[in-house]
This record gives structure tokens, C-alpha cells and sequence, in this order.
């Protein structure tokens, strides 16, 4: 019920402004009502009940009986009976030690993933959220050319009317025209696909609000690998490997036990605890020793200590290969990053070119071959443009992912 009225109160400021939807609070729902993060939320909370099942194990046993009886052929009054009893084993190999660290450390591997799903979730958020927002720039970009395409039909018509153009350059003009009107469907579709796909994933309703630009700093400046979650989590199974392979280690040695067992029993006054001559305090101390079992034991513990260094050796190998990829991203993100200029300038010659080519057309200067070449070199540099800009933007919350950085510097 909590989690639906903070979902509701995310929503109700999207739905007062009724303008627009905005990034962070789309992430925000998506972080509290996605499918994955309630999934990985169940997961540590079971890495939770886990560790507190260890502990527990680790208390004495108590146990406390009461009863009444009647024997109707010796006795004909009610017997009343109660008795408690404690008993706590310790062994060399105690089983209950190693449960509660691989707990421990099953927990911590269960909070590094919650960590890393949220910061999975708030990413795949914003690569959706981004991809909306492209093809609702490119679906505008197809109806602002579909638009210039309609006026610059009408001038070939009017100009045909006056015999300036003939009747080929009408039809291709025609042919332009519905090639625009194709691929504003096409973009609308697209959008329309992604919205979905993007409100699926959140589990809300789509209002059908238009998607406003975030304001993103690129802040990332030489990074260097030194951990991530996933890297973490490796280290974490290794600490669980290496106990297990310590609880083997100990089954060489003799099985030593301790117990203590303390009980009280009374079947004639079951109110009267002072009576210590009924209570029982029993120490043992027990050793032995499975010579047979000492092959099986070896077999068993060859094979942890082969997992073990499989694990350290994967470990090693992912550092080495982190940092390599790191080094990917990084120049992939420095190649983005210098193209994005030279794609605005790309972008403005052609918006200068297209307006002379207008101009040049209009007074005959130029066939309408070139003025579509002028207006297909124009559409490409805006979206190549876009493109180029919400990729710099994927690439660095790419690398904020992989480092297990915030995600927008927030999550």
C-alpha cells in the first residue's frame, strides 16, 4: 500500500503540469514499481531471513513439556507432569559458525546487487527515455521536411501552370512529397513503439505528455578502473569459496564435540523449581575419528581448492580485462565527443546551403535534382547531429554504469 501511494505522488506532479514528462521523475517510478527492482528487492530480503536463520541456529536447544495424566487402574487422582530442558552442542567443524559467515556474506553479495539493479534500472530508464526523445526529434524532423517538400510542390506547380517546369519535374516533386509523408508514418510508428515499450517497463499508464530535454553535463575526464559492483561481488564469492574450503580443510581433523545439557523434570509438584535434586547438568566431551572417510574427505576438499583458484584466476583475468574495456569506452566517448562539433558545423553549412538552393530553384538557377540533394543533405546533418548528441550522452552514463558510478550523478 506504501509503495502505491509513492508511486501516486510521482505521478501527480506529471500529471498537474500536464505539459511534459521529465527524466528524473520517470526514473524515480521506475525505481520503485519496475518489475526488476521488486525482484531484487525479494532477494535481500530472503539474504536477510537467511542470515538471521543462521544466528538463530546458533542459540541452545530449549525445550519445555508439560502434561497431565490419570491412571483409572492404580491411581485414580491426576498426575501432573512438566520438565525443561536446554541443550547447546559445539563441535571442532561447528556447521553453525560457517552458516552464519556465508550468510553474512551472502548478504553483502544480495545489497551490492540491489545497488547495482538500481543503478541498472535508473540507466535503462534513461537509454529508453532517450530513445523516445530521438525518434520524437526525428518525427519532427520528417514533418518540418514533409512540410518544406508541400511548399516547394506548390512552387514547381504554380511554375508548371506557367510553363516554367515541366511535367517530369511535377511528378517527381509528387514522388517527393509522399516519400516525406512515408517517413513521418514510419517516425510516428517508431515513437509510438518506444513510448510503449518505455511505460511497460515503468508499469504506468502512458498520458501522452511529450518528453522535454534533459539538462546532462558531460563530467567524465579521464577515469581510471579501480572497482565496480560486478567486480565486488567476485571478491565477495571468493570470501564464500575460501570458507567453504576452510570448513573442508577441518574435516581432516578429528570430529571433537562438546555438549551441555540442563534439564528439570518433576511429576509431583510441578510449581516447586526450588527442588534442585530433580534438575540434571550433563557436560560430555566426545571424539572421533572416520578413517574411511578420510579418502572421500581428501576428494572433497581438491575439489573446493580447485574451484577456489578458478575463481582467483577469474578474478584476475576480469581486472585485467575491465580496465581494458574501460579504455574502449573511454575512446569511443573522446571520438563522440570531438565528432560532435564538425556535426554542428556539417549541420549549419547545410542549413545555409539548403536556404541558397531555395532561392537558386525559385528563380530557375538550379534543377530540382539539386535542391533535393540539398534538402536530403540538410535532413541527414540534423539527424546525424541528434544522433551524435544522445550518443555522447549514452556513452557517458555507459561509463558511469560500467565503474558503478552514480547514474546521472544521482543514482
Amino acid at each position: 500500500m506504501k509503495r502505491i501511494i509513492f508511486i501516486i505522488i510521482l505521478i501527480i506532479p506529471i500529471l498537474i503540469l500536464a505539459d511534459e514528462y521529465r527524466l528524473d521523475d520517470l526514473i524515480e517510478i521506475g525505481l520503485e514499481s519496475s518489475f526488476d527492482i521488486k525482484q531484487e528487492k525479494v532477494n535481500n530480503l530472503n539474504a536477510v531471513s537467511d542470515l538471521r536463520s543462521s544466528w538463530i541456529r546458533v542459540l541452545p536447544s530449549v525445550n519445555v513439556a508439560a502434561g497431565r495424566s490419570k491412571n483409572y487402574d492404580t491411581n485414580p487422582d491426576w498426575v501432573e507432569s512438566a520438565s525443561l530442558k536446554l541443550d547447546k552442542g559445539i563441535s571442532l567443524n561447528e556447521p553453525s559458525y560457517y552458516d552464519v559467515r556465508t550468510s553474512i556474506l551472502n548478504k553483502k553479495s544480495a545489497d551490492l546487487s540491489l545497488e547495482n539493479r538500481k543503478k541498472v534500472i535508473a540507466y535503462s530508464v534513461f537509454i529508453k527515455y532517450l530513445s523516445v526523445l530521438e525518434a520524437q526529434t526525428n518525427l519532427q524532423i520528417q514533418k518540418d521536411n514533409s512540410v518544406l517538400q508541400q511548399k516547394i510542390s506548390d512552387q514547381v506547380k504554380v511554375q508548371f501552370e506557367t510553363g516554367d517546369k515541366s511535367a517530369l519535374e511535377l511528378q517527381q516533386s509528387k514522388i517527393s512529397l509522399i516519400d516525406y509523408e512515408i517517413a513521418v508514418n514510419e517516425a510516428d510508428n517508431d515513437l509510438n513503439k518506444l513510448r510503449k515499450n518505455l511505460f511497460s517497463y515503468l508499469n504506468i499508464t502512458d498520458e501522452g505528455f511529450e518528453f522535454s530535454f534533459p539538462n546532462i553535463d558531460i563530467t567524465i575526464d579521464n577515469a581510471k578502473f579501480k572497482t565496480n559492483i560486478a567486480f565486488q561481488q567476485k571478491k565477495v564469492n571468493i570470501a564464500i569459496s575460501k570458507t567453504m574450503l576452510f570448513q573442508q580443510m577441518m574435516n581432516f581433523l578429528p570430529s571433537i564435540s562438546m555438549s551441555y545439557s540442563l534439564s528439570h523434570n518433576d511429576q509431583d509438584d510441578i510449581y516447586d523449581l526450588g527442588n534442585y535434586y530433580r534438575n540434571t547438568n550433563t557436560l560430555s566431551l566426545n571424539a572421533s575419528y572416520n578413517i574411511f572417510n578420510l579418502l572421500d574427505t581428501r576428494e572433497q576438499y581438491l575439489k573446493s581448492k580447485r574451484n577456489h583458484k578458478l575463481l582467483e584466476l577469474d578474478v584476475k583475468i576480469t581486472a585485467e580485462t575491465d580496465k581494458l574495456d574501460l579504455q574502449i569506452l573511454l575512446s569511443d566517448f573522446e571520438t563522440i565527443k570531438k565528432s560532435q562539433k564538425l556535426y554542428a558545423d556539417k549541420l549549419e553549412l547545410a542549413e545555409q546551403n539548403l536556404q541558397m538552393a531555395q532561392e537558386h530553384y525559385k528563380h530557375g538557377m538550379i534543377s530540382l535534382l539539386d535542391l533535393d540533394r540539398s534538402k536530403i543533405e540538410f535532413q541527414n546533418s540534423k539527424i546525424s547531429n541528434m544522433r551524435n548528441k544522445f550518443d555522447l550522452l549514452k556513452k557517458q552514463e555507459e561509463i558511469n554504469l560500467f565503474l558503478s558510478n552514480k547514474i546521472l550523478g544521482k543514482w
